[in-house]
């Protein structure tokens, strides 16, 4: 009797925690966006060597 009061407690605790993380509420969406708009991910890059002269 007492095995079987164990496995309800664990099958609750289980049932419990799935749950309580399924509910939970998602953080909102400012805090995932970067701090810097301007990433320059997709700016030109200009050559290390440059071979122009300069003046």
């Amino acid at each position: 009797m007492e095995a079987i009061l164990i496995v309800l407690a664990l099958v609750a605790l289980g049932v419990g925690i799935v749950v309580w993380a399924v509910r939970r509420k998602p953080e909102p969406a400012s805090s995932n966006a970067p701090l810097e708009s301007d990433t320059a991910w997709n700016d030109p890059v200009s050559p290390a060597n440059d071979e122009t002269p300069r003046s």
